[in-house]
């Protein structure tokens, strides 16, 4: 489980805050990222698919200004969309497109986690994670969603 530290910082006007949530059938990406400029992520956690709700509901004690949850249309997603929507009636859940958002995680856990002792001479291509990335890809999803707000097209890379 990886989370990001500290309080969180307060809103301009035009800033929404969002918690995306990459589904999957045993384990769950969350998120909590402010947007749409800058693009900021505030908390990153992987967590098991039947905590999901218990774990949102935690993320929204913690951050209160959430005016939305957005769930990948992958593996899962319909369920817990369901469960999401009937545990968070005020708030809207929207589901969006994950295509290639795992791969994209994949590289970039890979770029951003530093290796140790032998592996550090490897290439990040040739690198299997360590641990699962799945907070990448609900991180990659708010991404897109911002992107789109602002009527950018999100990069593959």
């Amino acid at each position: 489980m990886t989370e990001m530290d500290g309080a969180t910082p307060p809103l301009s006007p035009e800033e929404e805050l969002i918690i995306a949530v990459d589904p999957g059938r045993a384990k769950c990406g969350v998120a909590v990222v402010s947007g749409p400029v800058p693009v900021s992520c505030l908390h990153r956690s992987v967590v098991e698919t039947l905590r999901l709700t218990i774990d949102v509901g935690e993320i929204l004690r913690r951050f209160p200004g959430v005016s939305r949850i957005l769930i990948g249309s992958g593996t899962g997603g319909a369920p817990l969309r369901r469960a999401l929507i009937s545990n968070f009636p005020n708030l809207p859940v929207e589901t969006v497109d994950e295509h290639r958002s795992s791969e994209r995680a994949r590289k970039r856990y890979l770029e951003e986690s530093v290796p140790y002792g032998w592996r550090r001479l490897m290439p990040a291509s040739l690198r299997t994670p360590d641990r699962p990335y799945d907070d990448y890809v609900a991180l990659i999803l708010a991404e897109d969603y911002f992107q789109k707000i602002l009527g950018i097209m999100p990069t593959d890379s």
